[in-house]
């Protein structure tokens, strides 16, 4: 705790006035554009990988980047993570949600021993929140990732996304650059897309066009950012190569 009451110091004596400015920018009449779900990892900073500023971003962090489907709240929403697609998608307006996964993703790693029936029984699952939030809410990553890995981990993957009959392939990993874990956690990254379209708050906007659903998978190791492409069905790295297109297939499909 002292390191972060002397981080605050440092904070008032360098970027406190130019942060006061940006706040007075945007205090009366702030305009977001995205809604950010990402991992509580604390090595992911998505402010910083994005280079996004105050009143940019609504922010959602969680242990996996997890975004419960609907069918888990029959009476009511109880999570927060429904809650701020509400707050960000309905009260702000918001017309994009992200959904940012990432490798050595610790809950992911969780995840992946969670197919040892042991490791994920019920006992345990009272005994660990942790165990108890992936089992509950990504178990259908889960059972797609086996079912992908059984198959020979080559064939595509299927996803819904803003609509049921709006399905979308993906093939994970064709270079065979990344742990097996990380392949399930950018299936888990996928997976949050369909979960978020579940919700029947956004399923006008959703439908009509007028609220779009991304992916994006960072790679804490190299550094380098990925983004869900439907043109090209996988992953691709946002760099000086690809970046033009990838702008070009965004105003292209969400525009």
């Amino acid at each position: 705790m002292e390191r972060i009451l002397r981080g605050i110091m440092r904070y008032r004596n360098t970027t406190r006035e130019q942060m006061v400015k940006e706040f007075q920018k945007v205090r009366d009449n702030p305009e977001p554009k995205a809604v950010f779900f990402t991992c509580m990892d604390s090595r992911m900073i998505p402010t910083r990988y994005t280079d996004t500023h105050v009143g940019d971003m609504f922010v959602v962090r969680n242990a996996g980047n997890l975004i419960p489907h609907a069918h888990h709240f029959q009476d009511e929403y109880f999570s927060c993570e429904p809650a701020a697609l509400e707050l960000g998608c309905v009260v702000n307006d918001i017309r994009h949600i992200i959904v940012c996964g990432h490798s050595d993703c610790k809950a992911m790693n969780l995840l992946y021993q969670l197919r040892d029936p042991e490791f994920a029984s019920k006992l345990n699952r009272r005994l660990s929140p942790l165990r108890s939030w992936m089992c509950t809410h990504a178990s259908t990553s889960l059972e797609k990732f086996q079912e992908w890995r059984d198959a020979g981990m080559k064939d595509p993957l299927l996803f819904s996304s803003e609509t049921p009959l709006r399905r979308f392939v993906a093939y994970i990993d064709e270079e065979q650059k990344f742990a097996v874990e990380d392949k399930l956690s950018q299936i888990n990254t996928l997976q949050q897309m369909s979960n978020i379209a579940s919700y029947g708050f956004l399923k006008a906007r959703l439908e009509s066009h007028d609220l779009h659903i991304h992916a994006l998978w960072f790679d804490i190791y190299t550094g380098d950012i990925y983004y869900f492409s439907r043109g090209a069905k996988r992953f691709v790295a946002v760099d000086e190569k690809s970046v033009e297109e990838l702008s070009a297939e965004i105003r292209r499909f969400y525009s």
